[in-house]
């Protein structure tokens, strides 16, 4: 049986929707708690039946001391919503999922709080299929523990050795899967423009596209065999593929993707 758990979670957008259902679903025992500015709107993204229990103010929360807290909030918005909250982190592990903030910031805003960690979950959260890139100083078992029950509820958990990399981890994973609509898009447009009826197109792109993302996952090979084993020589995915990885084509465009990606991680780490 589990240990009983509390778990609130500040921000009941998409993002902090998806993780306190996640973390509901996955903990029965657990008690789990929302805070919104505008509690109606958050109820209406968690699913139906889900024990998260949503308020708008702080004061709402008499006798409520959080084991875990959340913070899913905007970077643009959450320096100036910290101070509120530190009466109640005391004592609670804060994990924030604000791109760019930095683990002493986070700290200096809380008044000091240690126990703190950066969280760069993805949208596919929101169906459990998330990746979660996480990082933290001098963790104790437990918090680590803690920190994994959370995010692997709603998908995959990595940890990584240095800060700077989680910048990095943002423009991959944390920005991926607008990428990955991008690629789905361009599909569709291709082949309208070659001639398919929209719709098909649209339908077409996308399912090819969750079909190989689902063989990635379960095939066992990386991504370059499994691109290999679609080809036959001087087929049509061969000169598909020679079209795309073109000097001036796929590798350079998304290298610059994320290049840009990250660089702007950087840039609100240091605003």
């Amino acid at each position: 049986m589990e240990t009983m758990q509390k778990l609130l979670v500040i921000g009941c957008g998409n993002m902090g929707a998806a993780l306190a259902a996640g973390f509901a679903a996955a903990h029965p025992s657990a008690q789990v708690v929302a805070l919104d500015s505008d509690p109606q709107r958050a109820r209406a993204l968690l699913p139906a039946g889900v024990a998260v229990a949503v308020y708008r103010q702080p004061s709402e929360l008499a006798g409520f001391r959080p084991d875990t807290v959340i913070f899913a909030l905007k970077p643009q918005v959450l320096g100036a919503a910290l101070a509120e909250f530190i009466p109640l982190v005391a004592g609670a592990l804060v994990i924030s999922v604000a791109a760019g903030v930095s683990l002493a910031r986070l700290s200096e805003l809380l008044g000091g709080h240690r126990r703190v960690v950066r969280a760069m979950p993805n949208l596919p959260v929101v169906v459990r299929q998330g990746m979660t890139t996480l990082y933290g100083e001098a963790l104790t078992a437990a918090d680590a523990a803690a920190c994994a029950a959370v995010f692997s509820a709603v998908g995959q958990v990595a940890w990584v050795d240095r800060e700077v990399q989680i910048d990095v981890a943002t423009a991959i994973a944390g920005s991926g899967p607008a990428y990955f609509f991008a690629l789905v898009e361009q599909l569709a447009l291709a082949g309208a423009g070659e001639g398919l009826p929209p719709d098909l197109a649209r339908r077409l792109a996308a399912q090819t596209c969750i079909g190989a993302a689902s063989l990635l996952q379960h095939d066992g090979r990386d991504a370059a065999a499994l691109k290999a084993a679609v080809c036959s020589p001087r087929g049509t995915t061969e000169a598909g593929l020679a079209a795309m990885e073109m000097p001036d084509g796929l590798p350079r465009v998304v290298a610059a993707g994320v290049h840009a990606a990250h660089l702007r991680s950087r840039e609100l780490a240091a605003a």
